[in-house]
């Protein structure tokens, strides 16, 4: 019988894990729509790249999806025209070692991303803070994920909300981190998602001031509430509420293994501050 199933994290960590012990091949087809969320689809992308044959029975309905895929291919950018509200950069045409970088592409695109943010009810400083800690999370792609031509960043936008994406698939934050003589005691993903995300930890050492960049974030989404995902090996965090914080409500969850690290950040207006 063929099934029809929203695209929520739920559903990328259900097909990760199925397809992780050799069931999913064997499900009947199944069909991924439309659920309005960026952050799945991405997760659900570098699943299905890392292990194609067991996907193949699997089809996936978002248009952003396919833009997901292509950029990752073929390193094709979307999503920066008039009227559009979601896109995909694939991060390898940034590769700082390549003298064609589209440095100005990328500033064009995350022009538009913010005024795209901003036509949905976020406020222009929030905005453009989100913009800022995107731009430090796409640096740690290069910085620490030491596969960049996987990496990528995808934003998605509707009334009150918008939501962005940066991933790659990539030797994760534990690997990265146990490259730092002060965290090669580190036993799993989680306790690494967990020092990462509190500002400051990286694969250097702490004097260094290198860190993936985080407490930006925060700083954006201090008076707002937002929805946070760390998603990384064997490993899930998810950080949401008004002012999101490491003290706030958090949860951590083992899943699947996932390449690399996804973070998706969603932001919402209350009803009332949305515009009328």
């Amino acid at each position: 019988m063929h099934r029809f199933v929203r695209a929520t994290f739920e559903t990328a960590d259900d097909l990760l894990w199925q397809a992780v012990v050799g069931r999913l091949p064997l499900l009947p087809p199944l069909t991924v729509v439309r659920s309005g969320l960026v952050g799945p689809l991405a997760e659900l992308a570098i699943g299905r790249i890392a292990t194609p044959k067991a996907y193949r029975g699997i089809t996936v309905k978002p248009p952003l999806f396919h833009q997901i895929e292509r950029a990752l291919a073929t390193g094709t950018i979307s999503g920066a025209g008039a009227g559009e509200r979601a896109g995909v950069f694939p991060l390898r045409r940034l590769d700082p070692s390549n003298g064609n970088a589209d440095s100005v592409l990328w500033d064009q695109w995350t022009k538009h991303a913010e005024n795209t943010a901003v036509a949905a009810g976020l406020h222009r400083g929030l905005a453009a803070g989100l913009m800022g800690a995107l731009g430090e999370l796409q640096d740690n792609v290069f910085e620490h994920s030491g596969r960049s031509e996987t990496g990528l960043v995808a934003y998605g936008t509707k009334a009150g909300s918008f939501e962005f994406v940066v991933a790659d698939a990539g030797r994760g934050v534990l690997a990265s981190l146990r490259e730092n003589p002060e965290f090669t005691h580190l036993a799993d993903c989680g306790a690494a998602l967990r020092l990462a995300v509190a500002d400051g930890a990286s694969r250097h050492i702490s004097e260094s001031g290198h860190g993936y960049g985080i407490g930006q974030l925060f700083r954006a989404l201090a008076h707002h509430n937002a929805e946070l995902r760390f998603r990384t090996g064997d490993h899930a965090l998810r950080i949401w509420g008004d002012a999101p914080s490491l003290t706030g409500q958090v949860e951590l969850l083992q899943k699947a293994w996932l390449d690399g690290l996804t973070v998706t950040v969603r932001c919402t207006l209350q009803p009332a501050r949305q515009r009328a």
